[in-house]
């Protein structure tokens, strides 16, 4: 009895690690941004640091499911991967509040940061009854397949959603050069509008759709970029019902950015029906045009100063 229950609890333990790991892949920016947001990273190892953090996850689930070195090193490297994203989890509660999507099941499995570290505490118990309660596999096999596993773990991020080291070639936003139609904003049919005369300065306004994975990234992005430099003018003219408006607030973090609702032709007039869509503005023309990987705190601040 005592080995059944061990080996369940090893299946759940090996399979939580490997779901977590294999669905923060698509998408992976909201993952990779989290680290940006938290200060632990900047624009350009946060890829990195988020696919070895996924490969970890796997190497894990996979010694953990086929019983290698568990009571050695597995369940250890367990309890200290768990121990690490409670922290990581508090530091969000303490810095943003427990609200909005932890990011630990990627977009698939919403879970706040607190429902998260509930989570973290029951797998950090049941990995400790492992510990006790544990049955090694063959020593042999363990030393042949562990490195083999390693391998495959930390490559398999970085293959499965590759980064994209080409983007240096499209990062530069698309001159575009005509004016915009701040009336479509204005309208006094609107029950809310820009607070700021867009007309006026330099701003950032972007167009998304609230159901749109691509929009709530930019969101996140948008977000992100805010807090570090509140001296950028956002805006954010949302895409969709009423009701999906909390959800995609909590998911991106994105309450520090001023947004408003717009729905039907006004909306299609200015997007063309393509979501995002993320306009450069200056004194009411627009002068660039960008998508969410486009969006890059350095050109934006280089813009600002020139």
């Amino acid at each position: 009895m005592r080995t059944y229950l061990g080996s369940f609890f090893r299946v759940i333990l090996g399979i939580s690690f490997l779901i977590s790991g294999i669905l923060k892949l698509y998408p992976i920016e909201p993952f990779e941004l989290n680290f940006i947001d938290l200060g632990v990273a900047n624009w350009y190892t946060a890829p990195y640091i988020a696919r070895l953090l996924m490969g970890t996850e796997l190497f894990l689930g996979l010694l953990l499911l086929l019983n290698f070195y568990l009571k050695k090193f597995t369940l250890k490297a367990t309890i200290f991967l768990l121990l690490f994203f409670t922290i990581y989890l508090l530091i969000q509660i303490i810095r943003e509040g427990n609200s909005g999507n932890c990011g630990c099941f990627g977009t698939y499995l919403q879970m706040t940061p607190g429902e998260s570290i509930l989570k973290n505490i029951v797998l950090i118990i049941i990995a400790s009854i492992l510990y006790r309660t544990h049955v090694n596999s063959s020593p042999r096999i363990q030393r042949l397949g562990w490195p083999i596993l390693l391998l495959a773990s930390v490559i398999s991020p970085f293959i499965l959603n590759p980064i994209d080291l080409k983007a240096a070639s499209y990062r530069q936003p698309e001159l575009t050069n005509f004016p915009f139609e701040p009336s479509l904003l204005y309208s006094d049919s609107l029950a809310h509008k820009p607070e700021v005369d867009i007309s006026k300065g330099k701003h950032i306004v972007a167009f998304l759709s609230m159901t749109c994975s691509h929009c709530r990234t930019s969101a996140f992005k948008m977000h992100v970029i805010e807090k570090r430099h509140p001296e950028i003018s956002f805006f954010m003219v949302l895409n969709g019902k009423e009701s999906n408006l909390s959800s995609f607030i909590d998911e991106t973090k994105a309450s520090n950015v001023p947004h408003m609702i717009l729905n039907g032709m006004p909306f299609a007039k200015i997007t063309g029906g393509a979501v995002p869509v993320i306009y450069w503005i200056e004194d009411g023309i627009v002068v660039k045009k960008s998508n969410y990987i486009s969006l890059e705190e350095s050109s934006i601040l280089a813009w600002l100063n020139e």
